[in-house]
């Protein structure tokens, strides 16, 4: 069996780009895709008719466990094993039967097992659902079904962890935004009424794109990001506090700059990218607090990034009890600290940038640094910036800056570089030599015209 490595970006379903394992396996055990959703007028209102119908699902009886948490809550664990599987369409004709005041917590978890799951996992009174460790099949084929929009958004908590989606190749192309065609509000919000939307470690693999050829499909691609960008829609995410994506390698500025200025969430309070391999950050988190007042803590730990962020406060357009909000950028791959960057963070108020962890490079520049914080008055939140410590030159390689002298670093004030002077000193010879070449320049031509001025006159 081939195996294949290939970075596409899917960022229409909540924010995906994701590196993508392509196999050669080809799987003719799919269910077909659903085209219609169960209407039936049988309604069973009482729990021991739930209990009863449920036991007619004959996988999910088999592999499920289902028990009543409260009057009217039900939780449904399974656990799917070697070649087992469950199809959620099941589920969906079961909980639409139900009566209304009832509701339903979803636990799946896989030991090599899969499940076909379309998103976005819609079924009425499905109040919760958790996926950990499956291998999903028919994941896209609900992408522009109509009908799911016409289900009830009742999801109040998603979450994925560690989470391989197994797609065919028509099956994609099928399901991306084209000019007539674009994905339906569910597919590409995903449950607008939720508190919580989780996902950790997903991933996706192609079973049978040896069938095309990889210039069609990435043409495929580029055309469906086209009309995404044309035809997204604005996503109103009214109860939402929690939003994560984490260890997704190959996420997009793209990706992530849609929950950042195109969908409306204005009661976020946790927002995770970590681990996702990102090499820069948003070119306007400045502005967090104008889009999320009431923001706590943003996760950018564990990437590439070099440079901090340009962050202002805004803090005077949020009441004085909001929390401060954390922006996590630990472990990342910043080296530098400039003295501009720690003048930024003495106007925070309500925010604070948390850079520990970094691998920075103490120089003389570093020294300038220490100097400038002993004379600025700093929020106490970043009395931590003393403490960081050093990773490079070895020499001094886990000393705290707040330990460091200029002898160590070969350093004092006369060899601290001044940037601004250094610069203004450069433009001052620059200018200088320019003078002087045009002056010779000119000189040589003067010489030349007076000889020819003179000679004519001698010859006159």
């Amino acid at each position: 069996m081939k195996t294949y490595l290939i970075f596409l970006y899917l960022y229409p379903l909540l924010g995906i780009g994701l590196a993508f394992i392509v196999t050669t396996e080809r799987n003719i055990d799919l269910v077909p895709k659903q085209t219609q959703i169960n209407n039936s007028v049988d309604t069973f209102n009482h729990f021991s008719d739930v209990m009863n119908e449920f036991e007619r699902l004959e996988n999910w009886s088999r592999l499920c466990n289902i028990s009543q948490t409260a009057h009217t809550d039900f939780n449904i664990v399974c656990i799917i094993k070697g070649n087992s599987s469950i199809k959620f369409s099941e589920f969906r004709n079961f909980t639409d039967k139900v009566s209304s005041n009832i509701r339903f917590d979803l636990s799946v978890t896989c030991e090599e097992g899969i499940i076909h799951f379309p998103w976005p996992f819609r079924a009425d009174k499905l109040h919760s659902i958790y996926i950990k460790d499956c291998r999903i099949k028919d994941y896209r084929t609900d992408y522009k079904n109509q009908l799911i929009n016409s289900i009830p958004d009742t999801i109040k908590h998603l979450q994925m962890d560690n989470v391989t989606i197994i797609l065919r190749s028509q099956e994609f192309y099928d399901s991306i935004s084209k000019a007539n065609s674009a994905i339906t509000r569910a597919a590409e919000c995903g449950p607008e009424n939720a508190f919580s939307i989780i996902r950790r470690g997903t991933k996706v693999n192609f079973e049978d794109l040896h069938n095309y050829r990889l210039y069609d499909f990435t043409t495929a691609f580029a055309q469906s990001n086209h009309y995404f960008n044309i035809q997204k829609t604005t996503c109103l995410y009214n109860n939402l506090e929690v939003f994560e994506l984490s260890r997704m390698k190959g996420l997009t500025r793209s990706t992530i700059s849609k929950i950042f200025h195109t969908d409306i969430a204005q009661n976020l309070k946790i927002l995770n990218f970590s681990g996702n391999g990102m090499s820069d950050t948003i070119y306007k988190l400045q502005g967090l607090r104008l889009r999320f007042p009431v923001m706590e803590y943003i996760d950018f730990s564990n990437n590439h990034i070099k440079v901090i962020p340009m962050i202002r406060d805004y803090g005077m357009t949020v009441k004085k009890t909001t929390p401060v909000g954390i922006i996590d950028i630990r472990r990342n791959e910043i080296t530098s600290l400039t003295k501009g960057m720690i003048d930024l963070f003495s106007t925070h108020e309500f925010v604070k940038v948390d850079i520990t962890e970094n691998p920075l490079l103490c120089d003389c520049g570093i020294i300038e640094v220490m100097e400038y914080l002993s004379s600025k008055t700093m929020p106490k939140a970043y009395d931590y910036l003393g403490s960081l410590e050093c990773a490079n030159p070895s020499n001094v390689r886990g000393r705290k800056l707040i330990s460091l002298s200029p002898t160590e670093l070969n350093c004092n004030k006369d060899t601290v570089v001044n940037i601004p002077v250094v610069v203004l000193i450069i433009i001052t010879i620059t200018l200088v030599i320019i003078t002087l070449l045009t002056f010779i320049y000119f000189r040589n031509k003067i010489k030349v015209n007076l000889f020819s001025i003179l000679n004519k006159n001698v010859a006159t």
